[in-house]
């Protein structure tokens, strides 16, 4: 018997802070208007800095409360790590008055791996890179009490509220170049450089690399000596330079190839092991990657058609400044998942991407003939009061 809860066919990201102290009904009312019927509402996230163009009074430029969660978790579901709930009541209470009010079919969009906060408390569970300095904003994916505080933190929040389904982020490990505040350099960021600082060395990868019969301890003495000529060199790559470097390296370097595929394969047990500890009627869905294009989501430990299968599906940002582009992602990320009914689809309606009602149409029509049919919009706080009217006129045509 399949009892599966139904899907939204469009729904629409949004953040509790923006929704607590509101009617609920009201707001179910608008949020329907649009043309949605589900909406993907944060469940636990990270720090940041958010503009609100449509709120009024203070709060137009929010910061969140890092790493926490926002709903009320069960403290017994837990092992060695608990999670931290927002300090504010109303704004853990949003998840619970939009699920009595049934109208909107609801997503648990969960970040696991990027938690500054959870970084700074336990800071041996961090990334390390090749030099051993740790990286606060980046929990280390590999290591066994994280990789239970992800199942557990998912098997709480499906026995808590009826979602339709959970939408996890930063399965894998955070990039190297992902907005953490005051960063600072006089070397120019690319491709290359970001990979090589940003792969984990820590005790835990070590070890699943030497099971998996790889020198990690070699490898990383390798990137040290590559990045470190590198920095002390004379020149920034280009862009198109150092694409061709990272992938010659990958070719020339097995041990690096293998790494690679070593950390690809340990994601995609977590989200199976994710997937095999909440109910069937639950889907789950991964999203993938914050690369551009999505092809390189490799960086993180994505396998995306492996992640694909091991979940219900992903879910991907075709973060993209016109449609063209939206849709040549959207081509190679079915061409390698290998099914389109498996793949979602996450598009800004504002800037800095498409922009407008027409962009946005076009990409959801392509979407739609490739046989992406559930489509996500981001973001309800973040978008202007245009963006918005502009995706309710492609919605309710």
């Amino acid at each position: 018997m399949n009892t599966r809860r139904p899907a939204a066919r469009h729904s629409l990201y949004a953040y509790a802070w923006d929704l607590a102290g509101r009617d609920t009904r009201s707001t179910v009312d608008e949020i329907l208007d649009l043309g949605v019927d589900g909406l993907s509402l944060a469940a636990s996230y990270h720090a940041g800095k958010f503009l609100r163009p449509r709120a009024s009074g203070a709060g137009k430029v929010y910061f969140p409360e890092d790493g926490t969660v926002y709903f009320n978790p069960e403290p017994s579901r837990y092992r060695a790590i608990q999670p931290k709930p927002h300090s504010d009541p109303a704004v853990r209470q949003v998840a619970y008055d939009l699920a009595q009010d049934g109208r909107l079919k609801l997503s648990a969009w969960t970040i696991l791996f990027h938690n500054s906060r959870l970084g700074e408390a336990r800071p041996e569970l961090a990334v390390k890179n090749a030099w051993g300095d740790g990286y606060v904003y980046a929990p280390c994916p590999m290591q066994p009490q994280l990789i239970d505080y992800a199942t557990d933190l998912a098997s709480d929040l499906a026995a808590a509220l009826p979602w339709q389904s959970l939408t996890l982020e930063s399965p894998g490990w955070t990039p190297y170049a992902h907005g953490y505040h005051h960063e600072f350099a006089q070397v120019r960021s690319n491709v290359w450089l970001d990979t090589m600082l940003g792969l984990c060395f820590c005790d835990a990868c070590k070890t699943r690399a030497r099971e998996d019969g790889i020198d990690g301890a070699g490898l990383a003495a390798r990137i040290r000596e590559r990045v470190d000529g590198y920095l002390n060199g004379p020149a920034d790559a280009s862009d198109t330079q150092a694409a061709a470097w990272l992938a010659a390296d990958i070719l020339e370097d097995i041990e690096l190839a293998a790494y690679l595929r070593m950390r690809q394969r340990h994601v995609t047990s977590i989200v199976s092991r994710i997937r095999a500890a909440i109910p069937t009627e639950v889907a789950l869905y991964v999203i993938p990657t914050v690369q551009r294009p999505t092809a390189q989501t490799w960086l993180e430990g994505t396998d995306l058609k492996a992640l694909a299968f091991a979940a219900d599906g992903i879910e991907v940002p075709f973060y993209e400044p016109d449609a063209n582009r939206v849709l040549a992602d959207a081509l190679d990320t079915v061409r390698r998942v290998g099914d389109a009914r498996r793949v979602r689809g996450i598009l800004r309606p504002g800037v800095p991407d498409l922009g407008d009602g027409a962009q946005t149409g076009t990409a959801l029509a392509g979407l739609q003939r490739m046989g992406v049919e559930q489509v996500g919009f981001y973001n309800y706080g973040m978008l202007r009061q245009v963006h918005l009217d502009g995706l309710r006129g492609v919605l309710k045509k």
